[in-house]
């Protein structure tokens, strides 16, 4: 076999066993995780645990910020108790460059084998064996790849192409800080170029000055990644990977005078402990991560505010975000009940602001969000209430089973409302102002009044305002043929008609969910 086509064979068998490694790992300790998660991490000291476990099941940093983004936004922790698990986290990612030291081709033949026969007797087909069979592929693929690349290495280590491109990449601190940069940004993590320089060290191309080098940059490079990836997202996301990118930025620039003015001290120390030189290069790695943690735990809340001032929060985002819901109310299921109340009490209150767009400017709310703003938060915060309910029956599948029942089935036909007015909103908001029929404009306004008295409804005592409720909506089959013919009669064009029939369809809808589905709390409907 040539010595490129071995190389192409590892870099695929690498990726190709990370990728199983990694998301089968993930899979087997899914299901409870989030909540398990949430438990330990009230206790003391989980964090590092947590972030280490994190960050060798998945070897991306982007994955773990993303996993402690959705942990603050289901409100487990906060921005600065969600530092230490990201500095953790990257501790983790050390273990794939640990296990590239050792050479373990023999035992990864020996697992293909025994993987061989586990398909065999259809043990991948179940669930139960599945995501172990197919980790363990992956873990044997990965070992077995990162051979095929010595092997190539130690083939062409003599080649001028191999030794130009080696020289050049020493040519200078910046050159191996920028390669490292770059390879990181590309791969999407620090500890995957680590892993796939080792054999260039085996080899003693790459001497380990240079690799150090390499290692910071690829560092800087894994947390610039995270802040690319997160570009065009706001609010948590956003801040966490600013924290994550400012973490691994500082932690390299903490170390950098170390390598370039300190070489001769710790290179010596390396050569006295008289462990290998890819050894040393693992340990230099988890030295660079274990300094990040460091940093973390002494600049944790600094960090965190300078991200949220580079990152402010979302105008949309506290509208998106349950108020009331946390993991620890789901110990209780009465109180619990009460709170998923709250939450759809905010999701009606906000009912109106779906038709501020279409409302003459000097009608409109100053603090309403724009249409599609408030859609997308009114969804996600439904969204969250509904997993909210999921996660309640399953912690309490016998005493809280009817309440929660009788939640989501109010949430589903408030689900229906929110649809069918976001719908009509859309629909009438396509057409411009002036090609809208005048009864519009009435519409919008009388559609406005009706939900501001469903906002009323949900008072504790206005049965007044429950009762015109069911009066606005009793007999709306003649008001909506009417909307329509007016609608449709004013509308410009092919394109204006389609977008008025649309909107007439969606009136019709909203109203009979108001009379028929009555998507109130159950406590406030008469």
């Amino acid at each position: 076999m040539s010595a490129a086509g071995s190389a192409c064979a590892g870099l695929g068998l690498f990726f190709i066993g990370l990728r199983l490694l990694s998301g089968h790992l993930r899979d087997l300790v899914s299901g409870r995780l989030r909540r398990t998660l949430s438990r330990w991490l009230g206790r003391v000291g989980a964090a590092p645990l947590v972030g280490v476990v994190g960050g060798a099941l998945t070897q991306s940093t982007s994955a773990v910020t993303f996993i402690a983004t959705g942990l603050v936004t289901a409100r487990v922790l906060t921005l600065v108790d969600a530092v230490p698990l990201l500095a953790w986290a990257n501790v983790g990612t050390s273990a794939l460059v640990l296990m590239a030291v050792f050479d373990a081709r023999v035992l990864a033949l020996y697992l293909l084998g025994l993987i061989g026969l586990a398909f065999l007797f259809g043990l991948d087909q179940a669930q139960r064996y599945r995501h172990a069979v197919f980790a363990l592929l992956g873990y044997s693929l990965l070992i077995v790849g990162l051979g095929f690349i010595k092997d190539a290495v130690s083939a062409v280590e003599g080649a001028p192409v191999v030794l130009e491109m080696v020289a050049f990449s020493a040519s200078g601190p910046g050159v191996a800080l920028l390669c490292g940069y770059v390879l990181a940004i590309v791969l999407q993590s620090s500890s995957i170029v680590t892993a796939l320089s080792l054999p260039l060290v085996s080899a003693g191309l790459v001497e380990l000055p240079t690799m150090a080098l390499l290692i910071l940059g690829a560092c800087a490079g894994s947390g610039s990644a995270v802040v690319l990836v997160t570009s065009g997202m706001d609010g948590p996301s956003r801040q966490l990977a600013l924290t994550q990118g400012l973490l691994r930025g500082l932690g390299a620039a903490a170390l950098l005078p170390l390598v370039l003015y300190g070489d001769a001290v710790w290179m010596g120390l390396a050569a006295k402990s008289g462990v290998t030189v890819p050894f040393q290069v693992a340990l230099l790695f988890l030295g660079v991560q274990l300094v990040g943690v460091l940093l973390g735990s002494s600049f944790r809340r600094p960090v965190v505010a300078v991200a949220e001032r580079l990152a402010p929060p979302a105008p949309f985002e506290s509208d998106a975000t349950p108020r009331y819901l946390s993991e620890s109310a789901l110990a209780e299921p009465e109180g619990a009940l009460s709170l998923v109340r709250l939450e759809h009490l905010r999701l009606i209150q906000a009912l109106p602001d779906f038709l501020e767009d279409l409302r003459e400017q000097h009608e409109r709310a100053q603090d309403a969000l724009p249409l599609h703003a408030r859609i997308a938060a009114s969804a996600a915060l439904l969204a969250a209430t509904e997993q909210f309910l999921m996660d309640l029956a399953r912690q309490h599948p016998g005493g809280a089973i009817e309440g929660v029942f009788t939640a989501r089935r109010r949430l589903a036909d408030f689900s229906a409302l929110q649809k069918a007015l976001g719908r009509f909103a859309l629909a009438l908001a396509a057409v411009p102002g002036h090609e809208r029929p005048q009864f519009a404009c009435s519409l919008v306004e009388g559609l406005h009044a009706l939900l501001v008295v469903v906002v009323e409804a949900c008072g504790e005592a206005d049965r007044d305002a429950r009762s015109l409720v069911q009066t606005l909506t009793a007999e709306h089959g003649g008001l909506v043929d009417q909307v329509r013919r007016e609608l449709l009669s004013g509308a410009d064009g092919l394109r204006g008609s389609d977008r008025m029939l649309d909107a007439a369809l969606q009136v019709e809808r909203l109203l009979w969910v108001l009379r028929e589905r009555a998507p109130l709390p159950d406590d406030v409907v008469s």
